[in-house]
């Protein structure tokens, strides 16, 4: 975390087991599967979920956004309410549509690294956030956690104590 080491109150989240008993063999179905059903197309830029690969110590960890019960991201958002929403569930979610690429919801994240990704392009009409939204729209829930190889993904309202 970025300033101290205090709990942050966290919504329902993409967690990882914890990494003494997780079985994460890094091998980014989740975010291959994330990319893919947000944007149709596979790449870092479209990740919403995040794998750090431990080289040396073989430990894998898996980033993604907590869901801050007090939203800072949101609030941070120069088009609050149209690019970066909140819907009846507590989920914040980016209208890429709306996106203008202004970052400050990316610096607004209290977790480092930021759990909000950015597509970066010459265009500057393609520069957008992106984060995790639980698949807010998808019956099933979180694609990652669906098509994880290894079932080391599931969904938590803990706080994750490990970062």
């Amino acid at each position: 975390m970025k300033d101290n080491e205090t709990l942050i109150q966290t919504g329902r989240h993409v967690t990882q087991f914890p990494a003494d008993v997780s079985l994460c063999a890094g091998c980014s179905s989740c975010e291959i599967v994330c990319s893919l059903l947000h944007d149709g197309v596979v790449g870092p830029s479209y990740n919403r979920i995040f794998v750090e690969r431990g080289t040396i110590s073989m430990i894998h960890r898996i980033y993604a956004c907590q869901h801050c019960v007090d939203h800072p991201c949101y609030h941070a958002c120069a088009r609050k309410d149209q690019a970066m929403c909140l819907d009846e569930n507590g989920i914040v979610y980016i209208n890429e549509e709306y996106c203008i690429g202004c970052k400050r919801c990316i610096k607004a994240c209290v977790f480092d690294p930021p759990r909000i990704n950015y597509v970066k392009s010459s265009d500057k009409s393609k520069r957008k956030a992106k984060k995790c939204d639980l698949c807010r729209t998808r019956p099933e829930g979180p694609a990652c956690v669906e098509f994880c190889q290894v079932r080391c993904l599931g969904i938590s309202d803990l706080p994750d104590e490990r970062r």
